[in-house]
């Protein structure tokens, strides 16, 4: 009772006009010391702000800062207004949201009230929930103006070290959710890396080894250049091409795939753990970084991954400065990141130039828009109908388009079930669990969709509410691992209709095997759209379960269309090119179970082919010794 009386006691302070009762009790103050008291009682406030904040969108004590964010926003500036002179806090208390002038208000009040963190998250955060693609379009828009006057107008007395951006971030990379707008953003993530690169000049390190054998080269070859005929010249020049290549060729070349994702069975880890267990150790030292300590480290398949490569495991430390250190040491010829943008301090570390060729790829499925990233690797299954030119239009990287999937990709079930000993204890083996056990009969058909709830959005809520209406015996199963908003879900109540929401199951965390166990007793899958899955999708097919897709002309859109191409121009029936045939086709094969018998068949005969793809180690390998060549020293 008392925990509560002292917080509607912070609400009721919080929700006066604090700068006119500073100003009333310490009228002898000057401006440089009412500015002091105001900040030094704005920043308490603001560390209580989960307290102070009366929204009922979600649990705002129990759920991470960049989902809840966007629902504080309004106590937020409420308390903002309420620490500044009254004709500003009338004017900042109107929340013109996405107002570009409001905004700049905004920021020069925060300034005044010396308050670093709310400005980073104010003005850099992207929003996860959006009730509309209008909404979107206000978002992109206002965001790209501000990076642009950021850019110019930050102030330097605002600029962050390390230990201030990695706290007041808590783990968020703070534009992660443009993802799921279904737009390019090679534009704004290329000014949110340069804007990243100015305030917080921390991230900023160019290896010193890498910049001496560069000037030593430029310095030999001017000087040579200055007494030879431009013919000699050219020749000295490929001469001495041909000798580096020589020596690189006798040396084993280094590589380090750096990720915090490993560290637990993510799908991050199950995308690369085999590229990195099988390339060639005769040409390559192979390394994993991440900044956990090795006994840290969780999960049935990381714990083995780990085991295997414990030798050449390394731990970063806990700053970019201890991760430098170590790295430099190992004087690496290739560095992969597999998910930029994902984790906080791996996406922090790839503005550092530590090796010669730096690499990202799909785990975040987006451009980096960091220019010390040399190239993304993607492939030619995920491409859609777009040419080479107009997929680099979506990459500040150079986009490389393997010829193979680029993954070597192990049977989710091998991986989870047969090397889980529940299941091969020999006295009582732990056995998946069938419909009725899980409480659905054999006349129900079940559509399987356990995504978070960033991927659902208004226009596939419609098609689930069309595939209930087409189907009077479907049932959908959807996924509130992650916390859904107030809200999204009257949204979803609002789209698909409180009669057919009682034929919709919510399943909280589960366990990767029971994971796979409602996936294997499923009649279909549905992959999300516009932003759809990949492991999900090779999970569905491991159990020979049609996967129903609306590729978007996206790398986050194509992987399942991809898969079906690669299996064959006949697995194509699965790929749709509307959300009513989408609803259609789904509808079509929970309920004839003849044509789902037959594509289940179909997959069971085809879906090696997407499986532990050889080609794809050999692909790697190949990138790898071609890219070499451009290592200088």
């Amino acid at each position: 009772m008392n925990n509560q009386n002292n917080i509607n006691i912070l609400r009721n302070y919080a929700n006066q006009h604090i700068y006119n009762m500073i100003s009333v009790r310490n009228d002898k103050l000057t401006p440089d010391e009412k500015r002091l008291k105001l900040q030094a009682i704005f920043k308490e406030l603001i560390n209580k702000i989960r307290l102070i904040s009366v929204t009922n969108e979600l649990d705002i004590n129990n759920t991470p800062m960049g989902i809840v964010f966007q629902h504080l926003k309004p106590s937020i500036i409420n308390l903002v207004a309420n620490c500044l002179p009254i004709v500003d806090k009338l004017f900042i208390e109107k929340g013109l949201h996405y107002n570009f002038e409001w905004s700049i208000r905004l920021f020069k009040a925060l300034q005044y009230l010396g308050s670093k963190d709310i400005i980073i998250w104010f003005f850099l955060h992207i929003p996860y929930y959006n009730d509309t693609q209008v909404t979107i379009e206000k978002i992109r828009s206002y965001y790209l103006k501000m990076l642009e006057w950021l850019m110019i107008h930050y102030p330097e007395e605002l600029y962050l070290t390390e230990h201030e951006f990695v706290f007041l971030s808590n783990q968020t990379c703070m534009p992660y959710a443009l993802s799921y707008h279904n737009k390019n953003n090679v534009e704004l993530l290329t000014l949110y890396s340069k804007l990243i690169r100015k305030i917080c000049p921390f991230v900023n390190y160019f290896s010193p080894r890498i910049a001496e054998s560069i000037l030593k080269k430029q310095n030999q070859q001017n000087q040579q250049n200055q007494h030879r005929p431009l013919q000699e010249q050219n020749s000295l020049q490929t001469e001495e091409l041909q000798t580096e290549q020589s020596q690189t060729e006798k040396k084993k070349l280094k590589i380090c795939f750096i990720s915090d994702s490993f560290t637990t069975d993510t799908s991050v880890l199950r995308d690369r753990i085999s590229i990195i267990g099988k390339l060639d150790r005769t040409k390559y030292e192979v390394y994993f970084a991440s900044f956990y300590r090795f006994e840290e480290i969780n999960g049935l398949i990381a714990k083995v991954f780990m085991s295997k490569i414990q030798n050449n495991y390394i731990s970063l430390g806990t700053n970019l400065t201890s991760a430098r250190l170590v790295l430099e040491k190992l004087e690496l010829d290739f560095i992969v990141y597999p998910d930029i943008g994902m984790k906080l301090l791996p996406t922090l570390l790839a503005y550092s130039r530590i090796a010669p060729i730096q690499i990202t790829t799909w785990g975040h499925s987006e451009t980096s828009g960091i220019d010390t990233i040399d190239y993304f690797i993607s492939s030619e299954y995920f491409a859609g109908s777009l040419s080479t030119e107009d997929i680099q239009k979506q990459y500040s990287e150079k986009v490389i388009l393997f010829k193979s999937l680029g993954t070597f990709y192990i049977s989710p079930h091998k991986l989870f079930v047969e090397n889980n000993t529940a299941y091969t204890n020999q006295l009582a083996p732990k056995k998946f669990k069938t419909r009725e056990e899980l409480g659905f009969t054999h006349t129900d058909h079940l559509y399987v969709c356990l995504q978070t709830f960033y991927k659902i959005n208004s226009e596939f809520e419609t098609c689930l509410a069309r595939i209930l209406e087409l189907d009077p015996n479907g049932i959908i199963l959807l996924s509130n691992t992650f916390p859904y908003c107030r809200s999204h879900l009257e949204r979803i109540k609002k789209n698909i209709g409180l009669e057919k929401l009682k034929r919709v199951k919510w399943y909280g965390s589960l366990e990767k095997d029971e994971f796979l166990n409602i996936v294997s007793i499923s009649d279909v899958c549905l992959d999300p759209f516009p932003f759809g899955g990949c492991n999900t999708s090779y999970d569905a097919f491991d159990y020979n379960i049609p996967v129903i897709t609306y590729p978007s002309e996206f790398l986050h859109g194509q992987f399942t269309h991809g898969l079906y191409k690669k299996m064959g121009p006949e697995m194509m029936e699965c790929c749709v090119s509307s959300p009513e045939q989408y609803s259609q086709l789904a509808a079509t094969i929970g309920i004839n179970e003849k044509l789902r018998h037959k594509i289940n068949r179909n997959i069971e005969m085809k879906k090696h082919l997407i499986f532990q793809e050889q080609e794809s180690i050999e692909e790697w390998n190949i990138f790898l010794e071609k890219s070499k060549a451009k290592i200088s020293f």
